[in-house]
């Protein structure tokens, strides 16, 4: 038998072979163990876990479902969808978060974007392919995080992003104008709401607008209240009544959608009872009680027909890309924003498992596609929050309203549901961005405005048209990198303002054969390449090929600032060293020398 170890004989090879098996026994342990804490971050914080860790916790997640709840019910209406699932949605992203999330601060359930784009891209008539749109989307999410796809989000830029975040601000709010103003009947698409709303907006419901007003004020000045610097502001000289005074106009200001859906329901509730039944508009019947566990519905039977899985997926369309992109964008934005915020790293791929997860386990129990949500996470990062442990109560939450106060929720009216949604995407729309833009680089607003204006079209069509002319402006950079033109007496000097690759060296080959017709001829060409920090092949060949036309017209060429790396690729392909990075005196001494030999 061969010796393991080529370089020891079979004696020393036996005295070493113990010291391997000990060495592998040692290493497993810790490669098993760091492989279940990088895949279950509940692992790292679970041990350090105190009473006084779950005391925020807790806190944090009464707060959290005090928002969920109403919003939760919102948020289906808007997806078109039986309010119930807005709740359905609410509770099981919350517990699954809390085994796989790295995020402390971050909470999943419904969301406005979501929900719009359920809307666009499920059937609201039939909830199988929402769900099936959630199982799906939560496979495709699993696959990006496992092949640690977490950077095919930097490929959206912050205009992309503001754009098309705005664009569904105004989508949403036009959506909900219907329901404020009691119309019925009006379609789905923006134009057309937009159309039939204002043509039918003699038929408004003077109750349904009146509540929808007073709750969209009610909602807005909660808001205000509860960013006042006096309740924000914590001095040491306070008193106990004025802290109690601070918290409780703190949590009035972030239960505000509870405590406006309540008193809605309440006055609703009253006049139900009273026998004015119709004074509002109501939901249709809500289902009451926890969701039916149930693999979701891939294939069905209508009739005599069945719809197969291929046809469920071929109606779902360009939902399979759109809804788990966006929903990965807004979900690690969030992450990292709140990371950053509180001194903490999250992983992008361990993100993206922990919202595959939630998804697809999630369409079990009737949810549609989930995320993070924004203005959620804020609230529990301001209420203390110490651990993901938070969304456990959070899911309690919304699981003690739908196994108690379902058969309460019949009476809130869809206008007080509407004017919580308006009142929630208006600070979507992120037009304080445009001046910054405009300062920075006015170029960038091109993909901001392509975004937000094909987004009234259709919402995948607005996203990759920005992405497109985005990349166009990246590749334009590319193609045509700009070229400073020095004239210096006797030579010329080409400053090269960024990377050089492929499809760009054409045009500075160009720019170097213009400065080489001035007449009269320069002597020399200095290129300035300081900025350049790599180069392949197809650049070395066309530097090469321009050497020799300039070489053909007695002109020098010298290349000046060359880094390294791109130094040694140039000397490897053939260019001659004595032409680069020389010392800006032995190139003017060459190139009066030149004159000089000219001139005898």
């Amino acid at each position: 038998m061969e010796t393991c170890y080529p370089h020891v004989n079979k004696a020393q090879e036996s005295k070493l072979l113990p010291l391997k098996g000990k060495c592998l026994e040692q290493c497993y342990p810790k490669v098993a163990k760091d492989f279940v804490k990088k895949r279950f971050p509940i692992t790292t914080w679970l041990p350090e876990y105190t009473l006084r860790t779950l005391q925020c916790d807790l806190i944090a997640g009464l707060a959290v479902g005090l928002m969920v709840v109403p919003q939760g019910l919102a948020y289906a209406q808007l997806a078109g969808l039986p309010q119930q699932f807005g709740l359905y949605s609410a509770f099981l992203g919350c517990f699954l978060y809390c085994l796989f999330g790295t995020s402390k601060d971050i909470t999943l359930g419904p969301t406005a974007i979501m929900s719009l784009m359920v809307s666009s891209y499920g059937m609201p008539e039939d909830p199988r392919y929402t769900v099936a749109l959630t199982f799906f989307s939560g496979i495709i999410l699993l696959a990006m995080g496992f092949l640690r796809l977490g950077f095919v989000v930097n490929f959206i830029s912050i205009p992309i992003v503001s754009g098309f975040t705005s664009s569904a601000a105004v989508i949403i709010a036009f959506s909900q104008l219907k329901d404020v103003l009691g119309l019925k009947n009006i379609p789905r698409p923006f134009a057309p709401n937009v159309y039939y709303t204002f043509k039918n907006i003699g038929q408004t419901r003077k109750w349904d607008i009146t509540l929808g007003v007073i709750c969209v004020l009610f909602l807005v000045a909660l808001r205000k209240i509860g960013r006042l610097q006096w309740v924000k502001q914590k001095n040491s000289s306070d008193s106990r009544w004025m802290i109690v005074a601070k918290k409780t106009v703190w949590l009035t200001s972030i239960s505000r959608n509870a405590l406006t859906i309540l008193i809605a329901a309440l006055v609703s509730s009253f006049f139900y009872t009273h026998g004015h039944k119709d004074i509002f508009t109501l939901p249709k019947q809500f289902e009451p009680g926890l969701p039916p566990i149930k693999a979701p519905a891939l294939s069905y039977q209508v009739g005599n027909t069945t719809v197969s899985a291929a046809q469920v997926l071929s109606d779902l369309g360009p939902g399979l890309v759109v809804v788990p992109l966006i929903g990965s964008l807004e979900s690690i934005a969030i992450a990292k924003a709140f990371a950053r915020k509180n001194g903490y790293s999250v992983d992008a791929s361990q993100e993206l498992i922990a919202l595959g997860i939630a998804n697809c386990l999630g369409s079990f129990v009737s949810s549609y596609p989930v995320t993070g949500s924004f203005s959620r996470t804020a609230v529990n990062a301001q209420s203390g929050v110490a651990t993901p442990a938070g969304g456990i109560f959070t899911g309690a939450v919304v699981l003690l309203a739908l196994g108690v106060l379902t058969p309460s929720f019949k009476y809130i009216p869809k206008a007080s549901l509407a004017a919580l949604i308006m009142s929630s995407v208006v600070t979507m729309i992120e037009y304080h961005i445009v001046p910054n833009i405009w300062k920075v680089r006015r170029l960038d607003l091109v993909p901001l405005a392509v975004t937000f204006f094909g987004c009234f079209y259709d919402i995948e069509i607005g996203i990759l048209t920005g992405i497109g002319v985005a990349l166009c402006i990246l590749l334009y950079r590319t193609v045509w990198p700009e070229v400073i033109k020095t004239n210096c007496g006797n030579y010329v000097l080409l400053k090269v303002q960024g990377n050089l690759n492929y499809p760009g060296v054409e045009h500075v080959n160009t720019e170097t054969q213009k400065a080489s017709q001035t007449d009269p001829h320069p002597p020399a060409i200095v290129v300035d390449l300081s900025v350049v920090t790599s180069i392949d092949f197809s650049v070395t060949q066309a530097l090469l090929t321009v050497l020799e036309e300039m070489k053909n017209e007695s002109i020098l060429v010298f290349f000046f600032g060359v880094q390294d790396d791109v130094r040694n690729m140039m000397i490897r392909s053939g260019i001659d060293s004595e032409i680069i990075n020389q010392g800006e005196q032995r190139v003017i001494d060459t190139i009066n020398s030149l004159e000089v030999v000219s001139q005898t």
